[in-house]
């Protein structure tokens, strides 16, 4: 079966990830952070905007934040 739909497969199917889900700003733009509770933060999603920040390497889903 074929779903459509305008969000995405994580807002419809959600996962059970550890951590807790944090917003921040970084270089001025809007992110969306896990925060894994020893200091590490990765992130989730862009909450930007701006096309800019999504061609940023340092911006992208799954990289690691200093703390």
């Amino acid at each position: 079966m074929i779903h459509y739909t305008p969000l995405s497969e994580y807002d419809i199917f959600p996962q059970q990830e550890s951590g807790e889900v944090t917003y921040q700003q970084l270089k001025n733009c809007p992110v969306k952070c896990r925060d894994m509770g020893d200091g590490r933060k990765q992130i989730i999603q862009i909450l930007s905007t701006d096309p800019a920040h999504y061609m940023d390497p340092h911006l992208q889903p799954g990289q690691w934040l200093d703390s």
